[in-house]
């Protein structure tokens, strides 16, 4: 994913948790919110509570290729910060890709 279409900065983090709104299932919750450019921005945040870095950056790679794959699918008018869910058994790719596509057509219906 090209750093145009990222979230980088603390600012715009705290902005998109601010001022945006959530849906969730059982392994991930997005955070949406609109922007300003048309444009949308990604960011990826995963808790210290999921495990040691080498655990946090797996499915954090995991995301973004599931992301990357379906950037097109993403409403245009929204920043989106992707949390996965901490659980006791791990997540698979496939599990994750499934939420990302609920999650994602839930925001674009309503």
């Amino acid at each position: 994913m090209e750093k145009q279409y990222r979230l980088r900065k603390n600012y715009q983090f705290n902005y998109v948790y601010k001022n945006g709104k959530s849906v969730n299932d059982k392994n991930l919750v997005i955070v949406f919110c609109h922007n300003k450019n048309g444009k949308p921005k990604i960011g990826f945040s995963v808790s210290k509570k999921y495990g040691k870095a080498v655990k946090r950056n797996k499915v954090k790679r995991r995301l973004k290729e599931i992301i990357n794959k379906r950037y097109n699918f993403l409403n245009t008018k929204y920043n989106y910060i992707f949390l996965p869910r901490t659980l006791e058994k791990p997540v698979t790719f496939a599990q994750l890709e499934k939420s990302a596509d609920f999650l994602i057509e839930k925001i674009n219906k309503g």
